[in-house]
């Protein structure tokens, strides 16, 4: 009985000492941002959007997502549906580009101008998400009469 209660000394003494931890828990996640975009910056339909995104995380990133939608659900928006990207890892820095190709103007389809939003998502390895906002108007370029 004597062994038993060493033992179990042993135990509870060697996972006090293994619990701690001078390191403070992750609680933020990722950090985004779009580099090349300004607040508000203006794009013309029929233009490629490129979007170069960075992401810095302390223990590492490992998925984000975008997508791209009217600020005020104008009727006949443009959008981009959220696509998803699995980085095969987990990174504590990383930088991204993606384009999307803003549609000309058809006879068939326009779409409305106005105030955009990009907003991206980003999970660490925690699963500790965050989202950023950046604001962006996509118009019509003008024609020639």
């Amino acid at each position: 009985m004597k062994f038993l209660k060493q033992i179990s000394v042993f135990f509870l003494l060697a996972t006090a000492f293994v619990s701690c931890n001078d390191e403070d828990p992750d609680t933020d996640g990722p950090t985004i941002e779009i580099t090349n975009i300004s607040d508000n910056q203006e794009f013309k339909f029929g233009e490629d959007l490129v979007m170069n995104f960075m992401f810095t995380d302390q223990t590492g990133v490992y998925e984000y997502a975008y997508e791209i939608y009217s600020k005020d659900n104008l009727p006949k928006e443009f959008k981009v549906n959220q696509k998803l990207f699995d980085l095969q890892g987990y990174f504590t820095e990383i930088n991204q580009i993606q384009t999307v190709i803003l549609p000309e103007k058809s006879t068939n389809e326009t779409y409305a101008e106005g105030d955009y939003l990009i907003k991206v998502q980003a999970s660490d390895i925690n699963q500790i998400v965050s989202t950023y906002y950046k604001p962006i108007r996509i118009v019509y370029p003008e024609t020639q009469e």
